[in-house]
C-alpha cells in the first residue's frame, strides 16, 4: 500500500481510493476524493487529553483562531498562549510533524483547500467518463465517505451533542447554510416529532443573527457549516456563544471558523468524485443523532409522535369532509 508522511497525508486535496502497489503506481483514478487523514484541527481536538498543560493553552489558541495562528512565527504563537518557544517545538512534535516549517506548509495547503470553489475543482477534474462508470464511482465513494466520517468522528462530541438535544428544558434553534441547509431542515424536523421547543433560523427572513436574539443561556444552536464558510453562520455561532447559549457545529475536515465559538465540534467527510462536496457523512450523522436522541427520550417522545399521529389524522379526517366545489 502507498505510504505517506504526515504533511502529505493531512494536506492532500486528492487520494485515488485504490491501493497502490507497483511503486506506488494508482489503479483507477476517483477525482477529487478528499483525502481521510485527519486535518490539523482534528488532530489537536482528538489529541489535547494527551498535552501538558502549557502545550493545552497552544491548543485552545491554535482552535480559537484556526488557522491564522499556526501560521504565525513561532515567538507570536508562544506570546498568544503565554509559552515558551521550545513549547511550541515539543508541541508541533507531538503532532506529528518534523519541524514547524511542515507544520506551517500543512496548514497553508489548508488554507488553499478551504478557499476552493466547485468551479476551481471542476476546472481541476478529469475529462468525462462514461454515465455507468460515473455512478459506480460515486457509490465507492459513498462507502469510504462512511468510514471516513466514522475515523475521525469526535463521539465525546456527539454524545455530548445528544445529552444537549434530548435536554427538554432547553429550546434548540437551528442553522444551515446554502448548501447545507437540507441537513438543518431535516434535523430540525425530525426533533420536532421528539420533542417541543425546536426551531429553524429561516436566512431569508432576517439576518440569522437577529433571529438568535430570544435564546437564552443553556439553549442551543446547532450549525452547519461547510466550505467556503458564511460570514452570517459564523456571527450566529459567536452571538450565540456570547448568550452563554451551547453551539453545536457541523462542519468539515478543514474546521469552520464557528469551531471557535463551539462546544461540540463534529466533523463530517466530504469526500467526493465530483466538484461539489459530498454531505452522505453529514447525513448519516444527523440520523444517528436523531435515532440517539429518540432512545434518549424514550416513551416521551413517543406519546409526542402519537399525539402529531392523532393531529395528522384529524386534518385528513377534514379535508376527505371538505364539499367539492
Amino acid at each position: 500500500m502507498c505510504q505517506l508522511g504526515v504533511a502529505a497525508k493531512l494536506t492532500g486535496d486528492r487520494i485515488l481510493v485504490k491501493d497502490c502497489p507497483n511503486g506506488g503506481h494508482m489503479d483507477r483514478d476517483v477525482t477529487n476524493v478528499t483525502d481521510q487523514e485527519p486535518r490539523v484541527g482534528e488532530l489537536v481536538r482528538h489529541r489535547l487529553n494527551s498535552l501538558s498543560p502549557a502545550e493545552r493553552k497552544l491548543a485552545r489558541v491554535l482552535l480559537a483562531s484556526y488557522p491564522i495562528a499556526g501560521l504565525e512565527s513561532v515567538a507570536r504563537f508562544a506570546e498568544r498562549a503565554h509559552v515558551s518557544p521550545p513549547t511550541v517545538t515539543r508541541f508541533i512534535t507531538k503532532l506529528g510533524f518534523r519541524g514547524y516549517p511542515e507544520f506551517q506548509e500543512t496548514l497553508r495547503h489548508e488554507v488553499q483547500a478551504r478557499l476552493s470553489s466547485p468551479l476551481t475543482r471542476y476546472r481541476d477534474d478529469q475529462p468525462a467518463r462514461g454515465t455507468d462508470s460515473v455512478l459506480s464511482d460515486a457509490l465507492e465513494v459513498a462507502s469510504h465517505n462512511l468510514k471516513g466520517t466514522y475515523d475521525v468522528l469526535s463521539h465525546r462530541d456527539v454524545n455530548e451533542a445528544v445529552d444537549l438535544l434530548a435536554d427538554v428544558r432547553h429550546r434548540v434553534l437551528v442553522l444551515g447554510g446554502r448548501v447545507s441547509a437540507p441537513l438543518a431542515r431535516y434535523l430540525a424536523g425530525q426533533l420536532h416529532l421528539l420533542r417541543p421547543g425546536i426551531g429553524i433560523v429561516d436566512a431569508e427572513r432576517s439576518t440569522p443573527a437577529h433571529q438568535l436574539i430570544d435564546m437564552r443561556k443553556g439553549d442551543v444552536l446547532v450549525v452547519f457549516d461547510y466550505r467556503r464558510y458564511q460570514a452570517d453562520t459564523i456571527e450566529s455561532a459567536r452571538v450565540a456563544s456570547a448568550q452563554s447559549c451551547n453551539v453545536i457545529l457541523f462542519t468539515d475536515p478543514w474546521l469552520s471558523p464557528a469551531s471557535a465559538f463551539a462546544r461540540q465540534v463534529i466533523v463530517t467527510s466530504v469526500y467526493t468524485i465530483g466538484p461539489f462536496d459530498s454531505l452522505v457523512g453529514a447525513m448519516a450523522v444527523v440520523e444517528g443523532v436523531v435515532a440517539a436522541v429518540l432512545s434518549r427520550l424514550g416513551p416521551r417522545a413517543q406519546a409526542r409522535m402519537e399525539t402529531l399521529e392523532r393531529l395528522r389524522a384529524g386534518d385528513v379526517l377534514a379535508d376527505a369532509d371538505q364539499p367539492n366545489d
